[in-house]
């Protein structure tokens, strides 16, 4: 009986011995483990990129609604530990994520509204900036103005003018915030401000709708553009024109006399070409002339431009 007892309790010695082992073996394994996550996880690069001007997409009732008073751009803070997936979010060609401002069930007004990163991809983190973009939201309404040309002063030099201006289009389409409406006092198309207006002007011209103050009012304009011309008038004055025969004659001719038609002409360009100009001379080519005869001469000057462009000089000739 004794010897039962006793091989009963060396049993249960090494039985306690074994899980001893046992349990210090299992923590020796985890301490290592764990050492090792902590290094790969140190070990781990954190990549980033920043996107400018990246477009806000607003949720609204375009059919009900009109809104204004944003900026739709903003910045994007994006990082994640995957190389590859921050460069497909960097190009526009293969970015997931797009930035949206819900105002699905605003009220009329001008709200602060949060903008939300949606669809990124997965690993990967970002942040906007600004996080939040105030809106103002309108009622729609529309209605046809008359486009009018608008030319600022400081575009014209000193000593020319506007002669005539040309729209190819008549009237246009506004459609804007009922209260934004009836602000507008007329649409223009304006010549842009890095023009100086020396030459005739014509191009096509982004429309504007602005109220009393010639303040720029948020809208849309239907067509957005036309075609702008505008006639310039140069400075000008009226200078004689001077005849000098040149050329050759034969016997019994002595000489020759010559009477210019057009007595004077106008000549058009810079006051700098202008003020040097006091006459325009031409050239009268009497060589094989016999009897009396009408030349028909071109006038011309250099930087200048001239009316009219010919002159008529009746040439007799004098006999002994």
């Amino acid at each position: 009986m004794k010897r039962l007892k006793k091989m009963s309790y060396n049993k249960s010695f090494y039985v306690l011995v074994s899980l001893l082992f046992a349990l210090i073996l299992f923590f020796n394994a985890s301490s290592i483990q764990l050492k090792n996550n902590g290094k790969n996880l140190t070990n781990m690069r954190t990549y980033s990129v920043t996107l400018q001007d990246v477009p806000i997409q607003v949720k609204y009732d375009a059919d009900k609604y009109f809104i204004s008073g944003f900026d739709n751009l903003a910045t994007v803070y994006l990082t994640s530990y995957n190389q590859v997936r921050l460069d497909a979010e960097k190009s526009k060609d293969t970015r997931s994520f797009i930035l949206v401002a819900d105002l699905t069930n605003a009220a009329e007004g001008t709200l602060d509204v949060p903008i939300k990163i949606q669809e990124l991809a997965s690993g990967v983190n970002g942040q906007v900036d600004p996080g939040s973009v105030a809106i103002t939201i309108e009622k729609k309404a529309s209605k046809s103005f008359p486009v009018t040309a608008k030319i600022d002063e400081k575009l014209i030099p000193d000593g020319y003018k506007i002669a005539s201006t040309e729209i190819d289009k008549s009237q246009v389409t506004v459609t804007s915030g009922a209260d934004t409406l009836a602000k507008v006092d007329k649409v223009v198309a304006a010549v842009p401000s890095d023009t100086i207006l020396s030459e005739n002007y014509k191009d096509k011209v982004v429309l504007q709708a602005i109220d009393k103050s010639g303040k720029t009012l948020p809208a849309t304009i239907k067509p957005d553009s036309v075609n702008l011309s505008v006639n310039i008038k140069k400075p000008s004055k009226q200078v004689p024109v001077v005849g000098k025969i040149v050329g050759s004659f034969e016997k019994p001719i002595t000489g020759f006399t010559f009477e210019i038609m057009e007595k004077n002409a106008t000549i058009s360009g810079d006051s700098d070409y202008l003020n040097t100009i006091t006459q325009i001379p031409i050239s009268i080519d009497i060589t094989g002339i016999t009897k009396e005869k009408t030349l028909e001469i071109p006038l011309s000057m250099d930087n200048v431009s001239i009316i009219p462009e010919k002159v008529n000089v009746k040439v007799t000739p004098i006999k002994d």
